[in-house]
Parts: structure tokens; sequence; C-alpha cells
């Protein structure tokens, strides 16, 4: 008679130890495969170039928690099944079934390694019959195996004995309690205190702290304090009453991690090089870098949880940086049972979002935490707010503050808003609609960010801080037929928010000259020095001095674009904004031309009209001086249409302009010429492959 205990599996074992053998040697299969996970995340971020891995270490406990729970569910069905089947399936179909998942799982985690899938509709074919060919793909080539391998595998098992299925389960046990202590240490760690510097042994005045805040993805014209018909901000209102508002701030593009580049750095894209799949290079000076060695606490706090990654370059110089690496939601969506399972899960049933998105109220959490520590002053503290982003669904009540807007709606519209091109499936009515989500957004943000300005004023050092308010880019609602952001630099796009207010700031000031955010870098530099500093002639404190007029420097604003995807008709393309033109040339060599003066949405493009080529002619020739003008290097010319039809008549047209250029006349401004107080770091980032250009450039004298 056969001993239950050494029989291999499905001979003559008792269904109890037939179950608890598959959960075993599943489970110790999931432990295996979610340190190969973590290894795999930790090793191979979801973008190759990034600096630094995009989730935390936690992700060492959590993915193997995560996965050997999983496969001990599977083992347990696989094992229930062969118990209740002996004689109809033998019990190598469901070691096979067993050892096929492992497979797909190595295969769905390496397909989606550099493709991970936050948010999206259900796709049968995708979601459904792609995973199950898989299986049955790797199920049929499985049971081939055990079949061929069964009289050794079969010797195998009848020596595995049930005292060592106990052992093993107990060993899971133990790394399931290991993997569990890790997760609650990272749950309930300490929070990262500020660090503390030596303080002055003088009595010089203090510098004053500074706040520096952005709303992502918020257009100028829907704060109500820049005219807009609903009452969407009241706060920020409050704090432009009390500072400078600039009623033409323009952003050096229309997406992410560019604008802040610049605006950290003083630099256009095509100079600082931060591109959609490149992070920002370590040589150009951040203004965190910059304030930390002059004496600095710095510190930031970001809700996007993309390109404001510290792997991204924005980080750089924080001693204090908290993103989404930081969150439990995002390493758990980084999984594959996270973006597999979970995440669909929370969208369907629970809320159609990220996951991880963190609420402006979580990011105002974790401020107070940091300032209730006591930093040491003086002190930077960045701010990076993500509400107003798709899908436009926030918290009640604001949610139906300007109208209610159905999950439904946005549900079925969230593919159309993030296509390249003018969407197809959005009518005039759903824009509406859209807007009206995307409001209620903006209102719930604000009363967010004024709990935290409320913070700062009573605070003992809100007397000596500064606050600044901006925005990296705007959002689309179907002016030019597109929705969202980064497909091109339509004015709804690149005009943003921008507001000062602190010790030195005049109050009630309203600025209705063009401004750059980009030269918000050396605003900050200026305002921490206290006015006076070799960063004044750049600074935006220039045009609330009394008597301040206006110089051909201050007349101009050029933004630069290099689409995510060249589809939809998406070009590369560069805009200069002067006080009455916009001017926009792409790489296709198409011109348009707006008075936005007149036409604030660009609506009227008047470049069809015989008597603006004039006017053309003489901003494309501007256009091309100025970036010829630009300081080097030039870490990415693309921005510049390095690739595409029009590059004779742009790209070359610079670099002879360059070439040709006189000598330098005293007193003449530069863009980026605050950088140049700064030596450049050592760039381990990779740079795009050189081109015949880029070869040029190297000969050329830099500025």
């Amino acid at each position: 008679m056969t001993d239950s205990r050494t029989a291999p599996i499905g001979v003559g074992s008792g269904r109890g130890e037939l179950i608890a053998r598959f959960v075993a040697f599943s489970a110790l299969a999931g432990l295996l495969l979610g340190i190969f996970e973590a290894a795999l995340l930790r090793s191979s971020p979801r973008v190759p170039a990034l600096l630094v891995p995009d989730i935390g270490p936690v992700e060492w406990f959590l993915a193997p928690l995560l996965d050997m729970a999983c496969f001990a569910l599977w083992g347990l069905a696989l094992g229930w099944l062969a118990a209740r089947s002996p004689g109809k399936f033998p019990a190598s179909a469901f070691v096979a079934a067993d050892v096929a998942a492992v497979a797909v799982f190595v295969a769905m985690r390496l397909r989606w390694l550099h493709e991970r899938i936050v948010i999206k509709e259900f796709a049968f074919g995708e979601d459904v019959l792609v995973p199950l060919a898989c299986f049955v793909a790797a199920f049929g080539v499985a049971l081939a195996l055990v079949w061929l391998m069964r009289k050794p595998v079969s010797a195998l098992s009848g020596r595995v004995r049930f005292p060592l299925v106990r052992f093993i389960s107990r060993g899971l046990a133990l790394a399931g309690v290991v993997a569990l202590c890790g997760v609650g240490y990272f749950l309930i760690r300490p929070f990262p205190g500020p660090t503390r510097l030596q303080a002055a042994s003088d009595d010089r005045p203090q510098p004053p702290n500074i706040v520096f805040i952005v709303l992502d993805t918020v257009r100028a014209d829907h704060l109500s304090s820049y005219g807009y018909s609903r009452p969407t901000t009241p706060n920020l209102d409050r704090l432009a009453a009390r500072g400078v508002l600039f009623e033409n701030a323009i952003a050096p593009t229309s997406w992410t991690l560019a604008s802040h580049a610049s605006m950290f750095t003083g630099l256009l894209p095509h100079q600082n090089g931060a591109d959609w799949w490149l992070p920002l290079p370590a040589g150009p000076r951040t203004l965190a870098e910059i304030l930390r060695s002059r004496g600095y606490t710095t510190a930031g706090f970001v809700g996007n949880f993309d390109y404001c990654q510290r792997g991204w370059g924005i980080g750089r110089g924080f001693d204090t940086y908290v993103d989404a690496s930081d969150s439990f939601r995002h390493n758990l969506t980084a999984t594959l049972a996270g973006t597999a399972i979970v995440q669909p899960v929370y969208q369907h049933f629970f809320r159609f979002d990220y996951l991880e998105r963190q609420t402006a109220s979580e990011m105002d959490g974790k401020v107070f935490r940091w300032l209730q520590q006591g930093p040491q002053q003086p002190y930077f503290l960045f701010l990076n707010y993500f509400d107003v982003h798709v899908p436009y669904l926030t918290e009640p009540p604001y949610d139906q503050r300007f109208g209610k807007v159905s999950v439904g709606m946005v549900h079925r519209l969230f593919d159309d808003l993030q296509t390249p091109g003018p969407p197809r499936g959005i009518t005039a009515s759903d824009g509406v609609r859209l807007m009206a989500a995307y409001d209620n957004c903006l209102a719930y943000l604000d009363a967010q960010v004024g709990r935290l300005l409320d913070r700062l004023r009573d605070s003992p050092e809100g007397r000596n801080t500064i606050v600044i308010v901006t925005s990296d880019h705007g959002e689309e609602f179907g002016e030019q037929g597109y929705y969202s952001h980064g497909y091109n630099l339509y004015r709804e796009a690149l005009h943003v928010p921008l507001i000062i207010a602190g010790p030195g700031v005049p109050q009630g000031v309203r600025v209705q000259h063009i401004v750059r955010t980009r030269d918000l870098f050396s605003t900050v530099l200026d305002l921490a020095a206290g006015g006076n500093s070799p960063f004044s002639r750049e600074s935006l404190a220039r045009f609330w001095h009394p008597g301040f007029k206006p110089q051909p420097f201050d007349d101009f604003v050029v933004s630069e674009l290099v689409p995510i995807f060249n589809e939809g008709g998406t070009k590369a393309m560069i805009s200069l904004t002067t006080p009455e033109w916009q001017y926009i040339y792409d790489s296709g060599g198409r011109q348009e031309l707006y008075r936005w003066t007149q036409d604030p949405l660009d609506q009227m493009d008047l470049a069809r009209f015989a008597g603006s080529q004039a006017v053309m002619a003489g901003l494309h020739q501007q256009l091309i001086q100025l970036i010829a003008d630009s300081s080097g290097p030039w870490l990415d010319q693309n921005y510049l249409f390095a690739r595409g039809p029009s590059r004779s008549s742009f790209l070359l047209d610079v670099l002879s302009a360059r070439k040709n250029a006189p000598p330098s006349a005293p007193g003449r401004l530069f863009i980026g010429a605050s950088q140049s107080f700064f030596t450049h770091n050592e760039s381990p980032v990779p740079i795009r492959p050189t081109t015949p250009d880029q070869e040029l450039l190297k000969t050329l004298p830099y500025h």
C-alpha cells in the first residue's frame, strides 16, 4: 500500500495534502517571481534613461508579498480542482497550468516593463484574448514537457515528503511576515525631516523663505482673478490682491517636464535638453542646487507622478523630495498585479481615476508635517499640485460646484483626451461639460492651496516668506479642435497664471506686459539675494519697480515643442509671442499668425491674408536671431527641427545667423544668460545621437 506522504502528486495523496502541495509550491513560485519583479522594476525603470528608479525600496517587500498571495490563491484553485477530479484529469495537467501561469507572468511583466498601463478603457482583445492565448500556448508547451518528463518528475515528487511541504509552508509564512513588516514600516515610517544647517553667526538680515507653487495644467483665463466668469479661485484672488499678478505670463512649452526644467534653469527646452524620454541632464544648475549651496534648506513635494519624479532630474538639489515613489499606491500600481488587477478594479468600481494620484489635501498634509518639524531658515519649498489634470474628477462637494459631470462621460471620453491630434469622439456639448469638470477641480485645488497660504500666513516665519504661484502649461478644450496639452503651442496651452506676493513685493499690482515663466529662475535667485543682484536684469521684479520701461529684451517670449508622438498631424513647432502678435512655425513649414491682444484664443489665423506676409517675415527673422543668440550648448536640436522638411529653412538658417553674428555688443542679453554665472555639472545623462548639425554647433562660439 502506498504511503500518502511519499506518493507522487495525485497518486494516493489525500485531498488536503494535494491541495497543500499546490498551494505551497505555487506560493513559492510567486515569492521567487515577486523578487524577480522587484529586481526588474528597481533596475529597469519604465523609462530606461531615468536617473533613479521611479519606485521606492518598498517594492522589495510589496512585489513578493503580492505575487506570493496571488499565486497561493491560484495554487489553491488548482489543488481544489485536482483533488475534485482525480479520475478525469491527471494531476500533471494542473501542474502544467501552474507552470503556464508562471510563464505568462514573466511574459506579461517583460511586455509591460516599459509600458506601464495606469488607466485605460477595457479592451476585450487586449485584456482577455491576448493573455488567454498566451496562457493556452504556455499550457500546451508545459503539458508536453510534463508528459515527456513524467517519469523523473514522478520519481522526484515521490521523494517530496509532506513534512517538507510543511517546512516550505512555514518558510513562506515567515517570508510573508517579513514582507508585511517591510510594507508596514513603509506606511508608518518617520516622515523625512528637514535638513538642519549651521545657523549664521552674524546679524545679517535673514534671506526670505521662498515657496514656489506650480499648479499643474492650470490655464490663466480660468482663474477668477484673470476675469473668468466663474468664481473658481477666491483664495488665489486674495493672494493676488496682496501681491503682483502678471496678466500675460507665457510658458516655454506646453508639457510638464520641459516647462519645469526651463523654470528651474532659465533655459529653453533646446538648451536644457529635457525631453519626453530623456531627463534633465545634470549640466545646467537648478534652483534647488544653487539655493542649497547658498545656505537654503530645500524641500519639494510633488503630485505629478510621472514627469516630476526625481528620476527626471527635477528633484536634483533638494534635501527633502517627496514624490510618487514615496507613495504606497504608486508602488502598488507599478506591479503587474497592480497594473492588471488593482487599477482596473479601482477605476471601474470605486473611482475612475489614477489610483496613485495624490490629492492636494494629501499633499498639504505632508507639507504641514514638514513645516511643523521646523525647517532651518531660510528655506526653498517647491510644490506641484496635480488635481486639475485629466480625468477632471474631484472630491465632493466640489465635484458639483459648476455642474455635475457623470463619471460615465469622462470614462467614455478619456481615450480621446489622450489621443494625439483633434479627437473625433468629443462633441461641443461634451466640451462644455468637460470644462465644467475642469473648473470643479480648480475650485477644489484653490481651497487646498488656501489652506497652505493660511498656514504660511499664520506661521512665525510668514512675514519673511515670498509665495510664487504659477503653472507649467495650460489646457485645451477644443478652441483649435484639440483637447489636453502637449500637442501644439496655441495660447490656451501657453498662457498661465503667475502671482508673486511677500516681503518687498508691492500689493495690488497687475502687470499687463508679456513675461516669461522661464525668468522665474532669475527671479527666485534675485529675490533670495534681496534684489540688486547679477540676476536682476532678467528678474521679473523689474516689472514692478517704479518707472520701469520695457526694453527690447522684454518684448518677446519663445516657446518650443517636440510632440511625444508624430501622430495625428502633430509636428515640432516653435512660437514667438510679442506684445501684439503670436507667431507659430512648425516643422512642416506652416506659419500661423494671431493678434492675441484682440484674439486671445487664437481663433483667427491671419497668415492667410496677404497683408500679413511682411509681419510674418519680420517675426520669423526675429525668431531666427533670438535662437541664434541663445547660449550653448544646445542639448536637444529636435526642438529646432533637427529632423523634418523645414530643416533648411529654420535650423540651418539659425546656424548661419549664429556663425555670421557680429561681435557681442556691450550689455546685450542672451537667452539663458543667468545660467552662465554657474559652472555646469558633469552630466551622466545621454543626449541625443550626434548629427552633422551638432558637429557644426561644436565649432561655433558659445555665448
